[in-house]
C-alpha cells in the first residue's frame, strides 16, 4: 500500500536534516513517525497538547496585559503632556502677574512720591497763610488808630467834629 502526501518545504528540510543525522532515509523516517505516531502512550501527546494551549494562552494574557499596559502609558503620557501645558501657562501667568506687579509696585512710589511732595507743597501753603494772616493782624492793628471811627460812635463822642465832611 502506497501512501502520498505533500509537506511543505519547511517539513521536507527538517525530515532530510533528521533522516542524515539518524543515517536513515526519509522513508524510513516516515515509517519510525507512523509507528511511533501509532503505538506511543497518548497521555504524552495529549499532556504536550495542553501545555501548549496552556502555553498560547499565557502568552495571549501576557500580550494582551502588554496592550493593556502600552494603552495606559500612552494615556499617561497624554497626561503628562497636557500637565506640563497646563504648567507652563501658570508659569506664564505667574510670570505676568509678577510683571503687573513689579509695575504696580513702581507706580505706588510714584504715587507716594507725589503724594509727599502735594503733602509738603501744602504745608508750604498753610505756612505761607499763617505768615500772612499774622502780617494782616500785624498791619490792622497798626491802621485802626488811623482810621476815622464810625458814625455812631463820632454821634456818641461829638468831640470827633474833625473827622466830619462838610
Amino acid at each position: 500500500m502506497r501512501i502520498y502526501a505533500e509537506p511543505d518545504d519547511l517539513t521536507i528540510s527538517e525530515m532530510e536534516r533528521a533522516a542524515t543525522e539518524k543515517g536513515i532515509t526519509k522513508k524510513q523516517l516516515v515509517l519510525e513517525a507512523i509507528d511511533l505516531y501509532l503505538h506511543q502512550d497518548r497521555s504524552e501527546l495529549d499532556q504536550a497538547i495542553k501545555d501548549r494551549d496552556q502555553a498560547r494562552s499565557d502568552a495571549d494574557q501576557r500580550w494582551k496585559e502588554a496592550n493593556q499596559t502600552k494603552s495606559e502609558l500612552n494615556q499617561l503620557k497624554r497626561d503628562l503632556e497636557a500637565e506640563r501645558s497646563q504648567e507652563d501657562q501658570l508659569r506664564s501667568e505667574v510670570e505676568q502677574a509678577r510683571s503687573e506687579k513689579d509695575l504696580a509696585s513702581s507706580e505706588a512710589v510714584a504715587l507716594r512720591r507725589d503724594l509727599e511732595h502735594f503733602k509738603e507743597t501744602l504745608r508750604l501753603k498753610d505756612d505761607e497763610i499763617n505768615f500772612l494772616r499774622g502780617h494782616l493782624s500785624q498791619l490792622s492793628e497798626k491802621i485802626q488808630p488811623a482810621l476815622p471811627p464810625s458814625q455812631e460812635e463820632a454821634k456818641k463822642k461829638r468831640w470827633w467834629r474833625f473827622w466830619r465832611r462838610d
